[in-house]
């Protein structure tokens, strides 16, 4: 079952199941299989359903661990307060001792007294008589044989025997390996050694990470969100500090950069926190009743931190790199520059055009194309070919064979985008051309929105041709939208001169 689809006796509907791990099996309600309907009698629907359940399956899986993982975690913290506790009653001790011109003996008596309620001694209910296990008796034997020479002494001696005893409490009760029981000993006797690590665990962002793959469509969101946190987290364990409003703002003044990027890391950050808080037991109750530290921020608004956006071209220098492109003999970049001009379509959109998006007209003749799948959802539009475009439009398409089916000859880097390179042949040649850091490819875009914009295009059409969202509420809630028509007549009235 290497794809965890099954069909049960007597049906044709598909499930998807996977077997529960036991070390999580008890967090997960003591169930050894997790399965559930597809709905779906289609194999090749199945495959395609059961992924976001496998993802979702697989995050909370994850998290239980992870929240195993932390409750153990917890022996360093909790035996570093103890340390600074004790350290704390040392000092009021050792003042006392000098202070107090009492006998050792006397003395005796009051320091050597374990500083821990009887009820949270291990042994305690265990057996009839609580008696002491062998280790903490040899502690206790060892220390009585001890001849103490002043009050101070006395009291150093019988804060080492707490000191020992604590130490066994933490191995007992978190089944420390012997490494963790000599950072034990060294938590208790020097507990600002201890450094807070970031509530926010590697296996917690892990978990985080499966959960996304159900819920962001693009890998490359997914890793830049991944990313954010664990820049964060690494901050967070660096600096030693908790995670805090104020740790966050100190951590946005620390990375500079344009607001575009600040906005990006408290998008990371309050989507994990969301997910932590419903998803993390042991973040849950870390965190509980504390307001999203990643909300409230004001980040730079004027000035160059406020960020910079891309500068669209001039008619005028759009044709001329298009003739940049041709005396270099990158055509498919001159291809791509006419396409992108005449359509306003973002680049990855033109890289995933087909010829089965085409829309004909009556006679047969292409007159536009569908864009199914975009960054948004009002991506997802019909495209009208402005008539310079379509002798261009149908030799592109008489070439898909031989471009794995797309208009567009592209590769496939690790976040599956077909067109960096030619993007990245563009980045060279605007370079070379001295165009600013600011005028990139999507600059084009913004040349051709302009030159609609100028030519009368309103916002009752403009949006539906870019694929943007309309922002008038009449518009975006009331209407379906302009038609294809009107789109025509719209994108007839940009102009380019590619021909010379």
């Amino acid at each position: 079952m290497p794809d965890n689809l099954i069909q049960k006796k007597n049906e044709s509907t598909w499930y998807v199941r996977l077997d529960v791990p036991k070390d999580v099996r008890r967090a997960l309600g003591n169930r050894t299989v997790l399965i559930q309907s597809l709905k779906t009698g289609m194999r090749s629907e199945a495959m395609v359903r059961r992924l976001p359940i496998l993802a979702q399956w697989k995050a909370d899986i994850a998290a239980a661990r992870e929240q195993k993982i932390a409750a153990r975690e917890q022996w360093r913290p909790e035996l570093a307060d103890k340390g600074s506790e004790l350290e704390q009653r040392i000092n009021a001790r050792l003042l006392d001792a000098i202070k107090n011109p009492s006998k050792v003996s006397d003395f005796l008596s009051r320091a050597y007294r374990l500083d821990v309620p009887e009820q949270e001694l291990p042994w305690t209910g265990k057996q009839p008589g609580h008696p002491i296990p062998s280790e903490y008796a040899e502690i206790m034997k060892a220390a009585f044989k001890r001849e103490s020479s002043s009050t101070v002494d006395a009291v150093l001696g019988g804060s080492q025997i707490t000191a020992d005893f604590m130490v066994l409490f933490a191995k007992d009760k978190y089944k420390l390996s012997q490494l963790e029981l000599e950072e034990a000993r060294e938590l208790i006797i020097n507990p600002t050694s201890y450094k807070p690590r970031s509530p926010i665990s590697k296996s917690m962002i892990d978990a985080w990470s499966l959960y996304l793959v159900s819920q962001i469509e693009s890998l490359k969101t997914r890793e830049s969100h991944k990313s954010r946190i664990e820049k964060i987290s690494e901050f967070l364990t660096t600096e030693g500090a908790p995670l805090t409003f104020d740790t966050i703002h100190k951590f946005v003044k620390t990375q500079g950069g344009a607001r575009q990027t600040l906005l990006n890391y408290m998008w990371s950050g309050r989507d994990f926190w969301k997910w932590a808080i419903k998803y993390n037991t042991q973040f849950r109750e870390e965190f509980n009743g504390q307001q999203c530290p990643f909300d409230g921020h004001d980040l730079p608004k004027v000035g160059r931190e406020a960020g910079e956006s891309y500068v669209p071209f001039t008619r005028k220098e759009v044709e001329d790199l298009h003739t940049k492109s041709k005396e270099s003999g990158k055509d498919d970049l001159a291809n791509l520059i006419v396409f992108g001009a005449f359509t306003g379509a973002r680049i990855e959109e033109i890289g995933r055009i087909e010829p089965g998006d085409t829309i004909f007209d009556n006679d047969g003749e292409p007159i536009g194309f569908h864009i199914p799948k975009a960054k948004s959802v009002a991506g997802v539009r019909d495209v009208p070919l402005h008539p310079s475009l379509v002798p261009l439009y149908k030799h592109l398409c008489t070439q898909a064979p031989s471009n794995d089916g797309y208009l567009f000859k592209g590769g496939r880097n690790k976040y599956g985008i077909r067109l960096d390179g030619l993007s990245k042949q563009f980045g060279r040649m605007k370079k070379k051309a001295e165009f600013s850091h600011l005028h990139v490819f999507h600059s084009i875009r913004k040349t051709t929105t302009t030159e609609l914009h100028r030519a009368g295009v309103g916002l009752e059409v403009l949006p539906y041709i870019v694929g943007h969202e309309n922002k008038s509420f009449t518009l975006s809630v009331y209407s379906d939208g302009c038609s294809f028509e009107q789109k025509v007549k719209a994108i007839q009235l940009l102009h380019f001169d590619f021909e010379k």
